[in-house]
């Protein structure tokens, strides 16, 4: 049976499709479900909650609040998060969004500011410069300096992984995998440059047999 309007593979399909990169990335990430984005986005409607869990949206929102703090409502800290959505802000001016960023900061940061990720928020108010896409985010953090030292090592340490596997691939191939995983191009020169001297470096067995 084809894929409909609301079915998760339907709908991350079309986020892909139309290049709702931020939604995409909140349903892979598992920060948000697939209908909550549809819904965000206006193409569906959130069916009413009914039989044994009636209290379920009021339970989300809760949730939210406690994440972002009272105050700041499910779509005002999604748009912090994520940005507008196609209808619009939900705050009255800048000045009102940029003083919701200031008193939820933090707590907005704890819950999506990590993994060489940032909301959209910290680009708009703390960022030099035009927000990366999220396919460069995490190297753009990582080239200017904005990763904490726990990021900046993990990042590192998965980056050094998606390298290695890379090894035995075409030079097409080794390019591809590098901007998939967003390797920046200082860290392949340098591990390309070790792998190398490694390589030419003799064996024990030649070490030994050249002392005799």
């Amino acid at each position: 049976m084809a894929p409909h309007g609301t079915s998760k593979r339907y709908i991350i399909d079309r986020l892909k499709r139309e290049g709702e990169t931020a939604l995409l990335a909140a349903v892979e990430a598992g920060e948000i479900t697939a209908l909550t984005a549809a819904v965000e986005l206006g193409w569906v409607k959130r069916p009413p909650v009914v039989g044994r869990y009636p209290h379920r949206e009021k339970q989300r929102q809760h949730r939210l609040r406690a994440i972002t703090g009272e105050g700041l409502d499910a779509g005002r800290a999604m748009e912090l998060w994520l940005g507008p959505s196609h209808n619009g802000s939900l705050f009255g001016s800048r000045e009102e969004l940029e003083q919701a960023w200031q008193k939820h900061r933090d707590e907005l940061m704890a819950r999506w500011g990590s993994h060489g990720r940032r909301p959209a928020a910290f680009y708009e108010f703390e960022f030099d410069g035009a927000r990366p896409s999220y396919a460069t985010e995490r190297s753009t953090l990582w080239r200017i300096g904005l990763l904490s030292a726990e990021e900046r090592s993990e990042l590192e340490a998965e980056w050094a992984q998606a390298f290695a596997q890379a090894r035995g691939m075409d030079a097409r191939e080794r390019r591809e995998h590098y901007e998939h995983h967003d390797i920046p191009s200082e860290l392949v020169t340098a591990w390309t440059a070790t792998r190398r001297r490694l390589r030419r470096q003799p064996a024990p067995q030649e070490e030994a047999a050249a002392v005799k």
